[in-house]
């Protein structure tokens, strides 16, 4: 019997999402859109409040769009081949916050509700407690 760490370790518990399309984008291709693990979320949310810190700065509307952009471009596959659509990250970033921000602002909440990070804490121990086997207390 494998051991609760390696249980963990190998759980495919990240969700995605299948044909996905963007005509604007690229008519006739398919994406996937995965959800992000909890380290990606914590960076993510982690540069949010050092933006709220520094919020007297110029640029934090930009700076925004692009740590959404960054989500996106760590979320975008091909659904084809599996693949990152953009495995620079850098470079995803400097193309999609060129791009609608009403696409880019889309596939953030499809990555977020994939990452379960649209729910509040309480929501997210209702559907664990919702999965829990028989003979749990």
């Amino acid at each position: 019997m494998a051991s609760l760490k390696d249980l963990i370790r190998n759980a495919e518990d990240i969700k995605y999402q299948d044909d996905v399309e963007i005509p604007e984008w690229a008519p006739g291709a398919l994406f996937r859109v995965y959800g992000l693990p909890s380290g990606d979320w914590e960076a993510y949310q982690n540069k949010l409040s050092k933006m709220r810190f520094e919020q007297g700065k110029s640029g934090g509307e930009m700076t925004l769009r692009s740590n959404k952009a960054e989500i996106v471009a760590k979320c975008l596959y091909d659904q084809e081949t599996d693949e990152l659509v953009f495995p620079d990250v850098r470079e995803g970033i400097a193309i999609l916050s060129k791009r609608s921000g009403g696409i880019v602002n889309g596939l953030f909440n499809l990555c977020k509700f994939l990452s379960d990070e649209d729910k509040d804490f309480q929501q997210k121990v209702r559907d664990a407690e919702g999965n829990s086997g028989d003979g749990q207390s």
